[in-house]
């Protein structure tokens, strides 16, 4: 009897275990944003054992004015944002509150301060429509993830709150705060963008929605603005996209990153070790220029052709020395996971956290660092748990195949990576899947099995001795282009520009002066044709470069100076009928509408997709433009004669020096006369 009731209560523990950190069916691990459950256990245990420097931190926590179980709310409102100010001060201040009374409700087991937390999301989530405002998207970045990461500790806690409400707010997040941050910021500063990318990925994690997920982490390691992890940190050196433009303003952008990669961590993918560890790199160059070092610098121009050497906003030529030597509560976080979890040195950001500790918590950054990420140096024994899907499914075109890269998969608790990989494959999203290779043990797999102008679908699962993770996210990717479509970059480039596509969008990256003047220079994806033909496609974002000029295209041939016919959206922003009627002559520009208020912020920030189409009916050019698609505008007519044969397609041209431009087409339709 007693060997049975051992055996049961064995068994017992280890379900409850299991149930403590195991996946759903989505593959996602709750609670799992800034603080898994381990988190919350390590911050209970040092707080009822007043253990250092994590009592401390918690200290810091606790003499918060927003940590009170008897704050007292200031809203909820229907709307709330920045530039104009509505709501504000108020929105910021319950956000901040809602998490800080999560946190004290976990770390101390005080009901006040859950119900405290539970009374300030239920209310914002029965009210809150929207948040707008020129700067919403960094304002909604930066306090959405707060209202986050409090939902998520409250919801898998035993806190009272009602899994009905729980859900409410998942539908909140979605309706209210996810519009404002869907698309990013191309348009702005990466701290904008970081700010949105965080609170994207939370959102996809509270809601547990794989393909949200899927494309934060896509957008991490190869979105087209500012703040993707190559783009925010952009030479190897750690030099950062702000460095140019204030302190301050480098370690916003980097600190909010560092909030989507430890979300990302939690869910057993590590973008914290992504191109060789690069944002550390970014870390210890902003550490070490504030602490009083020199450190390397090369003149950049950023993603948006506004900041930076030849900006058309800011002409930036050096590092600034604005707000040197002031650091925020961003360093407790990075320093812990490289040296504590990946036993990789971290020199200047560890002086910042000797300098600073204990992190308090500030209104534009969660904080609170020192309680919440302090940890003793992990113990690399065996894996505890299977690793997380991989994520960060991208694939580019070689020529013996498609080769596909992800992001690494780990065990975020005792932080061992995946030992190996399968990757699958179907003809179509919801068909069956073969394998098609195992035991992998890169991050990347070259498919030569394939059929050129054919779209696969790809899943991967990771492995380790614990077993599979769930299923990946669908990759869709072309082996080359469509049947008939072709790509070159055309006339003079910096860059060579490259076309993808994956089914329903063609994404093309391309460089190059301008369209226009007596000769051209840009990417392009193109089918030759011989016969009348009508182009149409609808461009949607994002488009990094602030000048680029996207569209749809006839063109005689691939020369620079060639004849071309081309309806294109002009910054900042109007559709146009643009041609060049002979080889060698000026481009004009014809039947230029602005697109108005509808669809551009600021007069300057396209900010919805919009369709154009080109029809060739013998020497007739006729150039239309739609806002959705069903009503047609024509803007202008010319008539060209471009022989027998001609090219038809798309553009990309970022009409920036040594900076190219993300532009992505879908709803492409090239229909040829009979």
């Amino acid at each position: 009897m007693n060997s049975l009731i051992l055996t049961l209560l064995a068994v017992f523990l280890t379900l409850s275990s299991t149930r403590s950190w195991s996946q759903n069916q989505n593959g996602f691990t709750h609670p799992g944003l800034l603080h898994s459950r381990e988190d919350l256990n390590r911050m209970k245990e040092a707080f009822e054992n007043k253990k250092e420097p994590i009592f401390t931190g918690f200290k810091a926590l606790e003499e918060s004015l927003y940590s009170k179980a008897n704050y007292q709310m200031r809203g909820p409102f229907p709307e709330w944002g920045r530039a104009p100010n509505i709501r504000a001060g108020e929105a910021r201040s319950d956000a901040r509150a809602a998490y800080e009374n999560a946190l004290m409700w976990a770390v101390t087991g005080n009901k006040d301060h859950a119900n405290k937390a539970i009374q300030i999301i239920n209310a914002w989530a029965g009210s809150l429509k929207k948040v707008s405002g020129i700067d919403g998207v960094l304002a909604a970045g930066i306090q959405g993830v707060k209202f986050a990461n409090a939902a998520e500790i409250l919801r898998y806690t035993e806190s009272g709150w009602s899994e009905e409400d729980a859900k409410k707010c998942e539908k909140w997040f979605m309706e209210a705060w996810y519009p404002t941050i869907e698309h990013y910021a191309y348009f702005a500063n990466g701290n904008w963008e970081t700010a949105a990318l965080q609170t994207n990925m939370a959102i996809a994690v509270y809601c547990n929605d794989r393909e949200l997920f899927e494309s934060t982490v896509k957008y991490s390691i190869v979105g087209a603005g500012n703040g993707s992890i190559p783009h925010m940190i952009v030479y190897p050196s750690g030099q950062c996209q702000e460095t140019t433009r204030a302190q301050h303003y480098a370690q916003l952008g980097i600190g909010l990153l560092s909030g989507a990669t430890e979300i990302a961590w939690n869910q057993g993918v590590d973008l914290y070790g992504w191109d060789n560890n690069r944002l550390l790199k970014g870390y210890e160059y902003i550490a070490k220029y504030g602490l009083g070092e020199e450190v390397p610098y090369q003149h950049y121009l950023d993603r948006t052709g506004k900041y930076g050497l030849g900006g058309k906003h800011q002409n930036y030529t050096k590092i600034s020395t604005v707000s040197r030597g002031n650091f925020y509560p961003i360093f407790e976080r990075i320093q812990n996971h490289y040296t504590k979890r990946r036993e990789i040195t971290s020199p200047y950001s560890s002086r910042v956290v000797k300098m600073k500790r204990p992190e308090g918590p500030t209104n534009d950054y969660v904080g609170l660092g020192t309680l919440t990420h302090w940890r003793n140096k992990v113990i690399k024994n065996e894996s505890s748990r299977v690793p997380g899907p991989p994520a960060g499914l991208t694939h580019k075109n070689l020529e013996k195949g498609t080769k596909i890269e992800w992001v690494k998969s780990v065990d975020p608790v005792n932080c061992i990576d995946a030992n190996h990989y399968e990757l699958t494959r179907s003809l179509s999203p919801e068909g069956s899947y073969k394998t098609i290779a195992t035991n992998i043990k890169d991050t990347k797999y070259i498919d030569e099995d394939i059929k050129k102008g054919t779209t696969y679908y790809y899943k991967l699962r990771a492995f380790n001795e614990m077993g599979a993770s769930a299923l990946s996210a669908t990759l869709a990717a072309c082996a080359g282009l469509p049947p008939s479509w072709k790509q070159s970059d055309v006339g003079e480039v910096k860059i060579s520009g490259y076309s993808l596509f994956d089914g329903e969008k063609f994404t093309l990256e391309g460089a190059g002066k301008e369209i226009g003047g007596t000769v051209d220079s840009f990417h392009f994806a193109f089918v030759p044709m011989k016969k009348d033909s009508t182009i149409t496609a609808r461009i949607i974002r994002p488009m990094s470069s602030q000048w680029t000029s996207p569209g749809v295209m006839i063109r005689k041939n691939l020369d620079s100076d060639s004849p071309h016919a081309s309806v294109l959206l002009i910054p900042h922003w109007s559709g146009a009928l643009v041609s060049r009627s002979s080889k060698g002559a000026k481009t004009q520009i014809l039947g230029s509408t602005e697109l108005g208020e509808t669809h551009v912020i600021k007069k300057n920030r396209l900010s919805t997709p919009y369709w154009i189409r080109i029809k060739k009916s013998r020497q007739t050019i006729t150039g239309f433009l739609s806002a959705d698609g069903n009503k047609w505008n024509e803007i202008g007519k010319i008539k060209l004669d471009f022989g027998d044969q001609y090219l038809v397609g798309l553009p990309a041209c970022s009409q920036l020096d040594k900076v190219s431009t993300t532009v992505t087409y879908d709803s492409v339709v090239l229909q040829k006369d009979k």
